[in-house]
């Protein structure tokens, strides 16, 4: 039996890994398709984006509670940033109220 070359090994070592490969992404493809049917997450559709409702007045906040309040709404607009998939710098937030 004669020995393989070296561009046949070559080759045969690049169809397997692209082989190995296109199963891999079929397979996540498939279990992405399936984990969206079970749990009914929507993330992967657009949402549309809510109607913009005018602000509620706010109570200027007393000068001790200031400085806790701009943390709490700095907190408050990463969180809705990184949910939104935007940056800080887009979100401003006109109104907090204790629910």
């Amino acid at each position: 039996m004669p020995e393989p070359s070296m561009l046949q090994v070559v080759l045969m070592g690049l169809i397997t890994v692209f082989v190995a490969l296109i199963c891999l992404i079929i397979i996540i493809v498939i279990l992405g398709k399936i984990m969206v049917a079970v749990t009914g997450n929507k993330a992967s559709q657009p949402t549309p984006a809510p109607a913009s409702a005018p602000a509620a007045p706010v109570a200027a906040p007393a000068p001790a509670a200031q400085s806790n309040n701009q943390q709490l709404v700095a907190a408050i607009a990463a969180a809705i940033a990184e949910d939104m998939g935007e940056d800080v710098d887009h979100i401003k937030i006109l109104s907090i109220r204790r629910v």
